[in-house]
This record gives structure tokens, sequence and C-alpha cells, in this order.
């Protein structure tokens, strides 16, 4: 099974991006997502680089949301950090 990124929507997550998802429907998230959406998979996105449970997390960087680096990211011309893997 994989899982959709929620910052570009890249649909090849390898695991969950945190220990609750998807995000119930009315949750309002902000950084760091771990205290609403458990633990983090410290997975790198393969699309926009965006690694669940560091850059959110003030402890390890300053904290963005899903909606900042998105923005940052397209503002970069949305570009891919590594190439899909395609095996299964």
């Amino acid at each position: 099974m994989m899982y959709e990124c929620p910052v570009c929507g890249y649909a090849g997550l390898k695991v969950m991006p945190y220990g609750v998802w998807p995000p119930p429907v009315d949750a309002e998230l902000s950084p760091p997502y771990d205290e609403s959406l458990g633990r983090p998979s410290y997975e790198v996105c393969a699309r926009c680089r965006y690694e669940f449970g560091n850059d959110d997390n003030p402890g390890t960087a300053q904290p963005v949301s899903f909606e900042e680096y998105r923005a940052e990211w397209e503002a970069r011309g949305s570009p891919w950090f590594s190439e899909p893997d395609t095996r299964n």
C-alpha cells in the first residue's frame, strides 16, 4: 500500500506519514504534527523532500506547516527531489 504526501500529493509514500493517517476530517492541524497525529515516519517524500517528523518539529528544525512548505516548494518550480521508485 502506498500513501499520499499531504504537501505535494505524491502517491508514492511507502509508510503512513504519521501514526494516525489520514487525519480526522475535522482536525485543525498545525506543527508539530506528532502532537495530534502520533509518531512520524521520518520518511522523506521523493517528490517534494518534506521529511515527516523533522520539517514540522521545532526540536530539529524551524517548524514548517504542510501549506508553508508547499508554497515554498511551488515557488521553486515544484522540482522532484529524486526519481520515483517504480520497482514493486
